[in-house]
């Protein structure tokens, strides 16, 4: 069966800043602190913009770990900077990048991104997997729904919340009734973010995994004569942490058939 490790790493930027060079080192000591935890980890997360570079280091880590690490890096290419979570293999190699297609203002003014042009999904041996980076995948409802089409069967969320970070679950349990699918939301620990002349101090934390609450078929077929809506398989506070959990990707791709006939007779995505 297709089970997998999952890893959400809520890390703290060091000096409270995306872009300080430490943070390489910080998120390698992570890797390491997570695989110690539980050494069947395959599969770790870090948020958007973390640890903003040090892919080569990330990639040697991810070799000597042997395991899949998806980070946020700010990428440069053709005289543009994008905001990219690049999925980096256990042989070290990059398997893919997504480039966040939906900036906010301060994207776009404070770092200085411009936006990605397509979603991908990336091939692992445990089922192919996509990334929704923020509020591409919260926000508009077509990314989620698109991931899903190219066949994607578990799907990160990378991101950074300094404001409304307690609307994020609602809007990440929406898209799992939605999409049965999965979900591994990753945002940073809490700190005080300074924007300009303005600190946003309730930023950051609840990073959480989301999937289908049921233990087999028997289950699901009893559940809807008294629904509950218990999907959060786990979930962080504020502080930095790793939340690690195991995801069955068969059992979920059969609740998510059975969701889709139940709801709309054909084991078929939604229009």
């Amino acid at each position: 069966m297709a089970r997998v490790k999952v890893a959400a790493i809520q890390a703290r930027p060091v000096n409270d800043d995306f872009r300080d060079p430490g943070n390489v080192g910080h998120a390698l000591e992570l890797l390491d602190r997570c695989v110690k935890a539980d050494d069947e980890v395959r599969i770790a997360c870090f948020p958007e913009y973390f640890p903003w570079r040090g892919r080569e280091e990330l990639s040697e880590k991810a070799e000597e770990l042997g395991i899949y690490i998806i980070a946020g890096l700010a990428e440069e290419e053709g005289g543009a900077l994008y905001n990219s979570c690049v999925l980096i293999g256990p042989d070290g190699q990059v398997v893919g990048r997504q480039r966040k297609l939906n900036l906010g203002l301060m994207e776009r003014k404070h770092f200085g991104f411009s936006p990605g042009r397509e979603l991908r999904v990336f091939d692992t041996e445990f089922g192919r997997i996509g990334i929704g980076v923020c509020v591409d995948f919260w926000g508009p409802p077509n990314v989620g729904r698109e991931l899903l089409k190219m066949g994607a069967e578990l799907i990160f969320n990378p991101s950074f919340f300094f404001i409304f970070r307690e609307a994020w679950h609602y809007l990440l349990l929406a898209r799992a009734v939605e999409l049965m699918v999965p979900i591994v939301a990753v945002d940073v620990a809490e700190f005080p973010f300074r924007l300009g002349d303005r600190v946003f101090k309730e930023c950051g934390g609840l990073s959480c995994i989301i999937g289908p609450p049921w233990r087999d078929m028997d289950d699901f077929s009893s559940w809807w004569y008294k629904p509950r809506f218990e999907w959060l398989l786990g979930q962080l506070g504020l502080e930095e942490g790793i939340l690690i959990r195991e995801i069955d990707l068969d059992l979920a791709r059969e609740f998510r058939r059975a969701w889709f006939s139940r709801l709309l007779g054909r084991e078929e995505l939604w229009p």
